[in-house]
């Protein structure tokens, strides 16, 4: 038998990183559907919502169950902050998504590592790069040009923005209550411990909104979609892609999202998308960019003088 080759031996890992990389792809393209879906669901954002986090949270139990293993209430005492958090972001974002326009709802989460990296080196001990908050200046003038330039007779509207900048705030507790349990969980236990608390911090929402039950099979279809697509297939992908993929080079891909999900909202819900802010739509990616590069770069930098490995920056999203 003849030994291996350098192309036998390589080819297992190329694969791998390719599998790594098609999964990165497929996660951004799903997550970027979630506002056009909501939209296109025609329920009240309170009900899709908690459905959601209901649906999900049967699933990710299920998938601890058919492992041979048991929820433990030890697991979610220990997920409870951050479920909480995941909750009100889920049903805040599908608020602001409803009532707003897709390009500013994306635009508006777009910000979180702006919010979560000063967290992070604030309360966690991660490095900033100073450098970095002129790309900060940079994006937020982005957002403001998308903000301002939205068409009068479009689907903007301050209320949508006021409920997308809650979203914002909720995603980035869920980012640093996450990052306090991280390594004590595997992502199956976490989810099925995380996602029960998320639901039941939805409830209020839902029940103040009422009607539970009345909702169509249009909206339950999409509603199962959703669910589906990312609440399952998009977090399975993004493990997977975690295991080959940096996750540094994740969060520079999940750039992208936010310009897919105007466009899909473009193509399938007629929105109106005004030249100035195409423009300030590429400042905010821009800025998020250069935002995100200097801090990986400035941690690697840190982490090697410290003798202990950098953990990059992932931009993340709903």
């Amino acid at each position: 038998m003849s030994p291996p080759t350098a192309a036998s031996t390589a080819s297992p890992a190329g694969t791998r990183k390719v599998a790594g990389a098609s999964a990165v792809a497929v996660t951004i393209l799903v997550f970027s559907f979630a506002s056009t879906l909501v939209k296109r669901s025609g329920t009240a954002a309170e009900l899709v919502a908690f459905w959601r986090m209901v649906i999900t949270a049967l699933v990710w139990n299920g998938i601890v169950l058919a492992s041979g293993r048991r929820p433990s209430w030890r697991n979610i005492r220990r997920a409870a902050v951050p479920g909480v958090f995941f909750g009100l972001d889920i049903a805040f974002f599908y608020l602001g998504a409803t009532h707003n326009s897709v390009a500013n709802a994306e635009m508006i989460g777009a910000m979180t590592p702006f919010i979560v990296v000063p967290i992070g080196a604030r309360f966690f001990g991660e490095r900033l790069d100073p450098r970095a908050l002129f790309f900060a200046v940079f994006a937020f003038g982005g957002v403001a040009m998308v903000l301002f330039a939205a068409p009068a007779t479009g689907d903007a509207s301050v209320r949508g923005c006021i409920f997308g900048a809650i979203a914002l705030c909720c995603w980035a507790g869920y980012i640093a209550g996450t990052r306090r349990v991280r390594g004590e969980m595997d992502v199956a236990s976490y989810m099925a411990a995380m996602t029960p608390v998320a639901t039941i911090a939805v409830l209020p929402l839902a029940l103040i909104h009422g009607h539970l039950l009345t909702i169509s099979s249009h909206g339950w279809m999409y509603i199962v979609l959703l669910t589906m697509m990312t609440g399952v297939l998009a977090h399975g992908l993004m493990v997977l892609a975690q295991s080959t993929i940096p996750i540094g080079t994740i969060g520079i891909a999940q750039i992208a999202q936010p310009a897919l999900a105007a466009l899909w909202s473009f193509l399938l819900l007629d929105e109106t998308l005004r030249t100035w802010q195409v423009i300030g739509m590429l400042l905010v990616l821009t800025g998020l960019l250069g935002f995100v590069l200097l801090n990986q770069r400035f941690g690697r930098r840190g982490a090697t003088i410290n003798g202990s490995p950098a953990e990059p920056i992932a931009a993340t999203a709903d």
